[in-house]
């Protein structure tokens, strides 16, 4: 279970930082002067490649951004490392990923690129910034300089308050990552996801974007029908048919009708009871009608979600067995 809310997390940070507007306001806020001063962040992209080798993918995923030096034609490349729980062995895993990086550039004859790696912790246990020596403390000082040095940026959610994160300037991006913050423990409370959706801004973009933050807010939610009815009393107008509409009225008995992330077809009608986050406990009443392949498309974005082969199962109708070998087939079993 711990894996697939890992999964749920990741996938919304990833979705968060792929707009280069909203990345450049989250590292305007939070990069330390000594880099800033030092980059162009207007030059920001989103890189789509991932220089991550296979013995690395179980460990740790990245989210690459190239920027131009501010003092020179020289390309600096963020590794930005989203974590959930406190690793002991991630300054390893760092390494690993910057000289096997540098090893392709020579093999390849390309130039070699500055990488500076910044570690995105979400997790709720504490967690203080992590050195490399640390793992080495049966060693004395005229060995430890042996060690390879190299320096890490530590941003840990649970470290910055909620006015530090409602500054930033993007606010869809600041009522990301406070959904992030908040969500790493479930929101439980009405205050909370007001403080998300107020931070909005007053016209929404265009995108699947607004509706990927919706749907990860209420999977990470979990408050009661009186404590939601404050909340969609409580937003601005401009967000309040969309929050209605994506949240579908919740509750014990009701419908959902929609999409996950814009592209979950079909119906979904009877009860549902719980949340939506893998750890759905309820049941759903009624069937999905449509091809072989309009299952199939809600069997891969259900369970890119979180949703269980079970329930998978129950909702379109086919044995498990069936789900199963789907998700193998497009591996993602």
């Amino acid at each position: 279970m711990k894996k697939k809310q890992h999964h749920i997390h990741d996938k919304f940070v990833k979705a968060s930082f792929s707009d280069p507007e909203r990345a450049i306001s989250f590292f305007e806020q939070f990069l330390p002067g000594s880099v800033l001063n030092h980059v162009n962040l207007k030059s920001l992209k989103v890189l789509n490649e991932s220089y991550i080798q296979e013995d690395l993918t179980e460990h740790f995923s990245d989210i690459v951004f190239e920027v131009q030096s501010a003092n020179g034609p020289i390309d600096l490349v963020l590794l930005f490392e989203h974590k959930s729980t406190p690793d002991k062995n991630v300054m390893i895993q760092v390494g690993h990923y910057m000289y096997s990086h540098w090893i392709k550039c020579i093999n390849e004859k390309k130039p070699k690129k500055l990488i500076i790696p910044i570690i995105y912790y979400q997790g709720t246990q504490k967690w203080e910034k992590p050195k490399l020596v640390e793992q080495f403390s049966h060693l004395n000082d005229e060995l430890i300089q042996y060690l390879p040095d190299f320096e890490t940026i530590f941003i840990a959610l649970n470290t910055l308050s909620d006015e530090h994160i409602s500054n930033i300037r993007n606010g869809m991006m600041a009522a990301a990552i406070l959904a992030q913050k908040k969500g790493a423990n479930i929101v439980k409370l009405a205050d909370d996801l007001i403080k998300i959706f107020k931070l909005f801004p007053e016209k929404l973009p265009e995108g699947n974007f607004v509706e990927q933050l919706f749907v990860y807010t209420f999977t990470v939610t979990e408050i009661s029908q009186p404590e939601f009815k404050k909340v969609i009393d409580s937003i601005p107008l401009n967000i309040k048919q969309n929050t209605m509409t994506l949240y579908a009225q919740i509750k014990d008995e009701g419908k959902i009708e929609g999409r996950l992330e814009g592209k979950l077809e079909g119906k979904i009608e009877g009860k549902l009871e719980g949340k939506l986050e893998g750890k759905l406990e309820g049941k759903i009443e009624g069937k999905i009608e449509g091809k072989l392949e309009e299952k199939i498309e809600v069997i891969l974005k259900g369970f890119e979600n979180g949703i269980s082969v079970s329930l998978l199962a129950n909702i379109t109708q086919l044995d498990t067995t069936e789900v199963i070998k789907i998700l193998k087939d497009n591996n993602l079993e």
